[in-house]
C-alpha cells in the first residue's frame, strides 16, 4: 500500500485553472473576502522554540539507525534469560475456556520488557527452545478489558526460539561501507543536520499552528460555499476511515477511541472549511500564485517518498492542480510564518508547558467522566 499523501491543512482540493502558461492561482472560482473578514494576519504573536542538539539526541538517533543492521543469533545451549528475543505460542483460558483475544501464535517479544503477562515472562526464564509450560496469570488493567480485569486465566505457553541482538561494530569502516560517509564524524554530523532540520520542521509548524488558530478565533465568518463544505467534510471522512484501517480497527471504534462525537466532529469539519477560506483570503489579497515548473519540480522531489516508481505515476493519483494548490497553501503558511511576531522559549520550557496542557486536559477528561 503506497503511503497516502495530504494535500492542504484539510486536504482538500477545489480548483479553478486560469488560461496561461504562467503563474496560475489553483483556489476556487470564488472571492474568498465574501466569506471571511480576515483580522491582521501579519505580526502574530506565535511561539519560537529554540533548542540545542545534545550528543545524547545523535548517539539515540545513531543507534536507531544502525538497527537496519542488526542481526539476531539463535541461541540453543542455555535458557532465556532477561533481554532475549523470544518467539512464543500461548493460550489462555478464562472461566474454563479457551479464549483466542487474550492468546497469541508466534509473537515476538522482548524477555522483561512487559510485552506480556508479568506471569508468563517469569516462567519464560530458565525456559530452552521447544519447551511448554503453564502458568496462573491475574488479567490486571494492563493486559485486559475492562470486564475481564480481576479474573484469573491459565496461560499455556511454549518457547519456540530464544535469540540475541546483536550489533556491527561501529567505527569507520562500517559507515564506509554501508552508510557512505568517509568517517562516524561526518556521518554524526550528517545525522545532527538532520535532527536540526526535523526539529525546526516541527517547530516551525507548531508555530504556524497557533498562527492558524489566532485567525480561526479572530477572523469573522460569513458562511461559506456548499462544495466547499463538502469536500472537507468527505476528506475528513475519509482520513478517519485511512486512520482506522491503519489503526486494524472499524471506523466505529475508531471515532469513539479519539472522542470523535457529532459535536466534535462538526466542529472539525467547519474549522477545516474556515482555514480553507483563510488561505485563499490570504492567497488572492497578497497575489499568492505557482507556476507549472514549480509543480513539476514539487512532484520530481517527492513522488518518491510516496511510494511511487514516478512522476508520471504519482500524477495519475494527485492531479497537478491539487499540486498546484498545495504550492499555494504552503506559500501562504510561509508567508504567515514569516511576517509572525515571535516569542522566544527554550525547548525545555517548551516541552513543560506541553505536560502542563495535556495534564489539564486529562483532568478536565477525568471531571467530565465522573459527572
Amino acid at each position: 500500500m503506497k503511503k497516502r499523501i495530504t494535500l492542504g491543512m484539510a486536504g482538500i482540493m477545489i480548483i479553478s485553472i486560469l488560461a496561461g502558461c504562467g503563474n496560475q492561482s489553483y483556489l476556487m472560482d470564488e472571492k474568498y473576502s465574501d466569506y471571511v473578514k480576515l483580522c491582521g494576519y501579519k505580526g502574530i504573536e506565535a511561539t519560537k522554540v529554540t533548542f540545542d542538539i545534545t550528543d545524547e539526541e545523535i548517539e539515540e538517533a545513531v543507534n536507531a539507525g544502525m538497527y537496519e543492521f542488526v542481526t539476531y543469533d539463535p541461541v540453543k545451549d542455555r535458557g532465556a534469560e532477561i533481554g532475549d528475543y523470544a518467539n512464543i505460542d500461548y493460550m489462555a483460558t478464562i472461566d474454563g475456556e479457551e479464549n483466542e483475544d487474550y492468546s497469541g501464535e508466534g509473537e515476538d517479544i522482548v524477555i522483561g520488557e512487559g510485552y506480556i503477562y508479568p506471569e508468563v515472562e517469569d516462567v519464560l526464564k530458565g525456559m530452552k527452545t521447544g519447551e511448554k509450560k503453564t502458568v496462573e496469570v491475574e488479567l490486571t488493567e494492563d493486559y485486559a478489558d475492562e470486564e475481564e480485569i480481576g479474573k484469573k486465566a491459565t496461560v499455556e505457553v511454549t518457547l519456540n526460539e530464544i535469540s540475541v541482538e546483536k550489533f556491527p561494530e561501529y567505527n569507520d569502516s562500517f559507515v564506509k561501507e554501508n552508510l557512505n560517509y568517509d568517517s562516524v564524524a561526518a556521518y554524526e554530523e550528517s545525522v545532527k543536520q538532520d535532527l536540526i532540520d526535523e526539529k525546526s520542521t516541527e517547530y516551525k509548524y507548531a508555530a504556524i499552528g497557533e498562527i492558524i488558530d489566532f485567525l480561526l478565533n479572530n477572523s469573522q465568518f460569513n458562511g461559506y460555499p456548499d462544495e466547499l463544505y463538502e469536500k472537507c467534510k468527505e476528506d475528513y471522512e475519509n482520513n478517519n476511515e485511512y486512520n482506522a484501517s491503519m489503526y486494524g480497527m472499524e471506523i466505529d471504534e475508531y471515532m469513539d477511541l479519539f472522542g470523535l462525537d457529532e459535536e466534535t466532529v462538526k466542529q472539525e469539519i467547519l474549522d477545516s472549511v474556515n482555514t480553507e477560506l483563510i488561505i485563499g483570503a490570504i492567497a488572492q489579497a497578497e497575489k499568492i500564485e505557482c507556476s507549472k515548473d514549480e509543480i513539476t519540480k514539487f512532484v520530481e522531489e517527492i513522488y518518491e517518498d510516496y511510494e511511487y516508481e514516478s512522476p508520471e505515476e504519482f500524477l495519475e493519483d494527485y492531479s497537478e492542480e491539487e499540486v498546484g494548490y498545495e504550492i499555494i497553501y504552503e506559500k501562504v503558511l510561509d508567508f504567515l510564518y514569516e511576517n509572525a511576531k515571535y516569542i522566544e522559549i527554550t525547548e525545555k520550557e517548551y516541552n513543560e508547558q506541553l505536560e502542563a496542557e495535556e495534564a489539564e486536559e486529562f483532568d478536565i477528561e477525568e471531571e467530565e467522566t465522573q459527572e
